[in-house]
């Protein structure tokens, strides 16, 4: 009985965990480039004269890019060995990073958003077909919660170091800082990332066989679905807290460091709670269970009164990250269990591709709706919070139409 359980329930062995913080730096440096977007608003929005409106264009532009990247990319990125592909396209980033850190102007900045966008959104898919390709379903959920804490990670130690160089020296150092930091990281990949050859037999490039296995698949649209409907319901609101905390609540900047720092340490334990929770218990049951809490803070935090107690803030902004990145975790290795080996890097850069829309669409949303008022305030925060609540119900229905294959 005891080698049944061993089998059931395998560990984590030394070699996987090294695996999974280097993939996990990597998505440290991708995420930290994503979210240091959202508390740099306010530099953005004095520095270049806008609104929220052409501010969600910056944010999109940056998810647009990387969308039409990853679905081209479908096509043929798994007719690459692994390690190549992850090799190149976080250069790629690194290089649409850097071109940041030199912008001056709007236009040279949308710009250089577009680079980093085209490499950065397909790096992600690569690094999910990794693990999906190394780590057998008993353990992907452990393994994607160790990649996702990431997210914590960036929370905890790149969103405020980047608030901090951009209070000291001005938000384009901050991207330097990320390229600065991805460059040993780089190093450490060439050395250390498997050689996972292609498991494809030879096709010419242009070849859009692969794209079409996916998309013909109604068992992947519906995975492809449900996982877009999660990140909408998230990001509707994500993109919009630090500049409506600093704007609205009074929050100072420090004050907006706190959030990510506190939320930050909080998600990084949480997250590999909660990938042993959906390993131990189920994907589905985990998932539904985060949601349904996830929906407490995401209204709570729509809502907030002004004046509401700075301390009290944090704790509604904290339990909303742990929630709602929370709910990411069991998701995504329901999405990543419900494909075969053999195109798994196909239908992950078309998630990644959708993954992208899902967060301009979020960006442009939120831009849209909430409202400017002449004291620098905003108003509409709470039709955001709705707009969340109905998308994390869709992707609560759809999770129970995701069927697991491997």
């Amino acid at each position: 009985m005891e080698l049944v359980a061993t089998a059931t329930r395998p560990k984590i062995v030394h070699h996987e965990i090294f695996l999974i913080f280097l993939l996990a730096s990597i998505q440290f440096t991708n995420i930290m480039d994503f979210m240091i977007m959202f508390p740099l608003q306010d530099y953005f929005l004095k520095q270049f004269q806008i609104d929220t409106t052409m501010f969600s264009f910056i944010l999109s532009s940056y998810s647009f890019a990387a969308a039409v990247a990853a679905l081209l990319g479908a096509n043929f990125i798994d007719r690459f060995n692994r390690k190549s592909a992850a090799i190149f396209l976080y250069t790629g980033f690194l290089v649409g990073t850097a071109l940041c850190a030199i912008a001056q102007t709007y236009t040279f900045l949308l710009f250089a958003r577009v680079v980093a966008g085209i490499f950065g959104g397909m790096v992600s898919g690569v690094i999910l077909s990794i693990i999906g390709d190394v780590f057998p379903v008993e353990k992907r959920g452990k393994a994607m919660g160790g990649v996702m804490g990431a997210f914590s990670a960036a929370s905890v130690l790149g969103v405020p170091s980047g608030i901090r160089i951009a209070i000291h020296f001005g938000w384009n150092y901050t991207f330097g800082f990320i390229v600065a930091v991805g460059i040993p990281i780089l190093v450490f990949a060439l050395l250390y990332l498997p050689s996972i050859p292609s498991k494809m037999e030879k096709t010419p490039l242009a070849d859009f066989s692969q794209l079409g296995k996916v998309l013909a698949d109604m068992d992947h649209i519906r995975a492809l679905v449900f996982f877009m409907a999660v990140i909408l319901g998230g990001f509707t609101v994500v993109t919009s807290i630090a500049v409506y905390m600093e704007r609205n609540m009074g929050f100072s900047k420090h004050d907006v460091s706190s959030i990510y720092e506190i939320g930050g340490i909080c998600t990084f334990a949480s997250s590999w709670l909660v990938g042993y929770l959906s390993d131990r218990f189920g994907k589905h049951r985990i998932f539904m269970f985060l949601v349904l809490l996830a929906i407490l803070p995401i209204l709570s935090i729509t809502h907030l009164p002004k004046g509401f107690p700075v301390p009290l803030a944090l704790v509604v902004t904290t339990f909303f990250m742990i929630l709602v990145s929370g709910r990411v975790i069991p998701a995504m290795a329901l999405m990543t269990s419900s494909i075969k080996p053999e195109i798994r890097g196909s239908f992950m850069s078309v998630n990644s591709s959708l993954q992208s829309v899902a967060t301009g669409l979020g960006a442009l949303l939120a831009g849209a709706v909430l409202v400017q008022l002449p004291d620098g305030t905003f108003e509409r925060f709470d039709i955001v919070g709705y707009l969340a609540v109905g998308f994390n119900l869709l992707a609560l229905y759809l999770s129970r139409k995701v069927k697991v294959v491997s």
